[in-house]
């Protein structure tokens, strides 16, 4: 990984916070999953910046968003390709030889829960991030197709835990981002990126906010 041109880009891009966060990515470079896990950072900026949107780098949450007079926080989470992907592409390449089409199995699996609630559990152990005060959103950067389209799922099952909880923590969140890499849908348009809203956010979305998040197609 290129930790200079990744730089280079965000830089050339308009991205403030650069310094702290090219220390962080040095530091880790000896760590290839740590290193990997914060260029997905910069990825996420990348896909703000690229739609209008004035990004800062940080650490706690990760990213900072301006559009025109409106901040939000966003707190990035990478999903890596499951066991459950290469399963379902042996199955698939198997199907194609035979004539036949299969049934495609989520991670529950193999992993003892289904694609929704690993989200769902992320969101939640990620509530101390949340930055109390304001709206924040939780951007996963996806390279599992067993989380496409899981977005919905994952923020009504995450309202209704949160509501149970009591934890006042959990409802500083704003709605998840499911950005699939290297798959893209084309119906009605051409899309990679999920954006769902959270219900009972302490700190409401306003419209623009909303509209311009649900607005970003491709990431």
């Amino acid at each position: 990984m290129d930790i200079g041109g990744h730089i280079g880009r965000l830089r050339d891009a308009g991205a403030a916070g650069l310094d702290q966060y090219e220390t962080r990515l040095r530091n880790n470079a000896g760590n290839q999953d740590a290193l990997a896990n914060l260029f997905c950072e910069g990825v996420a900026a990348s896909m703000f910046l690229n739609n209008g949107w004035q990004v800062t780098l940080r650490e706690r949450p990760d990213l900072q968003l301006r559009l025109h007079a409106d901040v939000l926080y966003a707190e990035v989470k990478r999903f890596c390709e499951k066991e459950q992907d290469r399963l379902n592409e042996r199955a698939m390449t198997d199907s194609l030889d035979d004539g036949f089409l299969v049934p495609l199995d989520d991670p529950s699996q193999t992993e003892g829960k289904t694609s929704w609630e690993q989200i769902v559990d992320v969101a939640i152990r990620k509530a101390p991030v949340y930055m109390e005060g304001a709206a924040n959103i939780l951007v996963i950067e996806n390279d599992s197709e067993c989380l496409d389209q899981m977005a919905d799922s994952a923020v009504h099952e995450y309202d209704e835990r949160a509501l149970k909880s009591g934890d006042l923590r959990l409802r500083r969140l704003n709605g998840i981002m499911l950005v699939n890499r290297g798959r893209t849908r084309f119906r009605p348009i051409p899309s990679n990126v999920e954006f769902c809203r959270t219900q009972h956010a302490i700190v409401p979305l306003n419209e623009r906010v909303a509209t311009a998040l649900s607005r970003i197609l491709t990431g």
